[in-house]
């Protein structure tokens, strides 16, 4: 008796399940769809960055470095929440030192 209970109210559930998603799920979906597709852009503009030829980056995972040695040139992606990064430049910069007299 206990067995044809269990298989019958297994198959109410499944007769149960034929409807569909209905007016408000397909109201849902729809706008997860367009809050995708507006923020896609946003997070790829956000997450690629760019280090010209006479850069380096250093990346930054939780405040510890990712990897031993720096990135660039040229584009990597970072993790927008998680990552953070420091230009480092490597040109030579030269000062103008006046001359001093000697006593």
């Amino acid at each position: 008796m206990e067995m044809e209970r269990g298989a019958q109210s297994k198959q109410n559930l499944i007769s149960e399940n034929k409807g569909g998603l209905g007016c408000c799920g397909w109201i849902l979906v729809i706008i997860s769809a367009l809050f995708s597709i507006l923020i896609f852009p946003i997070s790829i503009f956000i997450s690629i960055k760019i280090v010209k030829e006479y850069e380096r980056a250093v990346i930054f995972r939780l405040g510890r470095i990712t990897a031993r040695k720096a990135k660039g040139p040229g584009i990597f992606f970072i993790i927008p929440c998680t990552d953070s990064f420091v230009k480092v430049d490597l040109r030579t910069i030269s000062f103008d030192i006046p001359p001093q007299e000697v006593n």
